[in-house]
């Protein structure tokens, strides 16, 4: 099915290719099936062409579904010193062990730049922001708030959103652990 140049396959062309239907092929992907009680030899079938196929989930679709896009977004005031950079792949790594796509974006220090990223952030339908060392921490949360957006402040706290100080870095990385954990099991149905 997908081949150099042919569009990637879908929930659709699997159940097409199984004789399945496609909520029983969306069970199989998503790993649901059991609880539907469909047939194991099925979901192999299902899986196997899958495979085959190279079908990929797509998140877009998957994020409409479910009003979640697993992203989770990092906002910093640089890049380019080595303990945001450190922050950033501690953030990154934290994030996709939890199945979730990390964004980290700078504002260059600049607070219109801040709000100008956190409104695009929004537009794509980011799930939680971190905020780390925001010019303008309370303004960044009420561009937040207004969007239902789960969010906590790093470092130059804010007064209206939740803090916390990393200079305890086992501190700092186990309660950034507990509230990705927090927001996941917030977000399960």
């Amino acid at each position: 099915m997908k081949q150099q140049g042919k569009k990637k396959a879908t929930i659709y062309d699997l159940s097409v290719l199984s004789g399945c239907s496609a909520s029983t092929v969306s069970a199989v992907l998503n790993g649901t099936w059991r609880k539907r009680r469909i047939k194991e030899s099925t979901a192999e079938l299902i899986q196997n062409l899958a495979e085959q196929h190279q079908y990929t989930t797509n998140l877009q679709a998957r994020g409409l579904r479910s009003s979640r896009s697993g992203l989770v977004g990092l906002l910093l005031p640089v890049h380019d010193n080595r303990y945001f950079s450190s922050m950033a792949q501690t953030f990154e790594a934290q994030v996709r062990s939890h199945g979730k796509c990390p964004v980290v974006v700078s504002a260059s220090r600049d607070p219109q730049e801040e709000l100008a990223t956190v409104e695009t952030l929004i537009s794509y339908s980011i799930d939680e922001l971190f905020i780390a060392g925001a010019t303008d921490p309370d303004s960044v949360h009420d561009l937040c708030e207004a969007a239902g957006i789960r969010h906590i402040n790093i470092d130059l706290p804010g007064t209206k959103a939740p803090s916390v100080i990393s200079d305890n870095y086992q501190g700092a990385r186990m309660l950034t652990q507990a509230i990705i954990k927090r927001f996941d099991d917030a977000a399960a149905p």
